[in-house]
Parts: structure tokens; C-alpha cells; sequence
């Protein structure tokens, strides 16, 4: 099965990813880091302060792993623009979310595009627009273990 999961910057994303890699024994792969990892850009976008991640590239190389494993977990707030079996859209409420930007020292119009993105419930519309099959979770006052724990038992993989 290739797992999907995907959210607004800051619902968890990472953690449960890794949570879940470690319960299930499968890979994890964020593909923030494979961008960074293999230079994946097309750009920078000035206003966000940040380079633009090449979809149909990160597309091309995880298609290549994808044929090597069978099992795989794959995380990103675009991981639902991928192919895959199930995205799992993380969610949380808009004054955690702020509370959450704060703490990792995102400047305010960061934090406020973020919320405004959950709010509008960008990720799980983008994926459902795609035709995927969409389970959400919220993380909001719970633990990565919990939310791991909630997947597994909701999608029944264990």
C-alpha cells in the first residue's frame, strides 16, 4: 500500500509519518527532504521565502522507488498530488495551528496562510478533486502515537 500523507505546514505530518513508519515497519519518505536531498526545484517563490518544489521531477523519482517497494509512507503538505493508495488529510484547528507556527518562529503572514489554507480545506479539496480516496484525521491535542494509532485502526493494517 502506498500511503499518502498530507496537510497544512504544521498538522503533524512529519511525526505521525515516522510514528506510523516505525509501527508499521514501512518507509517513510518525506519529500521535503527528497527535494532537498536531489535539488528538486524549479524556482523561488520571493513572497513565501522559499524554493518551489518541481512536482512532475519528486514525481519521477518516487515512481522509481514506488516499483521497488510495496509497502510505503509517503509525507507532505502536496504527498496528496501523488499516486497513491490512500491520502491521509491531517487537520487542526486554526488557534493551534497558530500556536504551532509560533513555535517553530514562522513570521505572521506564514502563520495566517497556513490557517487560511486549513480553513478553506485546501489539501483534502485538491486530493478529492483528484479522485483520491481521503480519510481525515484531526491531530489537534493529540499525540503522534494517537494519531498513528487512529490510521492504523481506521484503514485496518495491522
Amino acid at each position: 500500500m502506498i500511503l499518502l500523507i498530507s496537510g497544512t505546514p504544521a498538522a503533524g505530518k512529519t511525526a505521525v509519518a515516522e510514528t506510523l513508519g516505525e509501527k508499521l515497519g514501512w518507509r517513510v519518505i518525506s519529500l521535503n527532504d527528497l527535494a532537498r536531498e536531489r535539488n528538486l526545484y524549479c524556482g523561488y517563490d520571493e513572497k513565501r521565502k522559499a524554493k518551489v518544489v518541481d512536482i512532475d521531477r519528486v514525481k519521477e523519482v518516487v515512481s522509481k522507488i514506488v516499483e521497488k517497494e510495496e509497502d510505503l509512507i509517503i509525507e507532505s503538505h502536496y504527498a496528496h498530488e501523488l499516486p497513491g493508495d490512500v491520502v491521509v488529510i491531517l487537520r487542526v484547528n486554526a488557534k493551534e495551528l497558530r500556536k504551532r507556527g509560533k513555535e517553530k518562529q514562522w513570521w505572521f503572514e506564514k502563520i495566517e496562510e497556513n490557517v487560511i489554507s486549513e480553513i478553506m480545506e485546501v489539501c483534502k479539496t485538491e486530493a478529492l478533486e483528484m479522485g483520491k480516496k481521503v480519510l481525515e484525521i484531526d491531530t489537534t491535542d493529540k499525540k503522534p502515537e494517537q494519531v498513528a494509532n487512529e490510521i492504523i485502526k481506521k484503514l485496518n493494517l495491522k
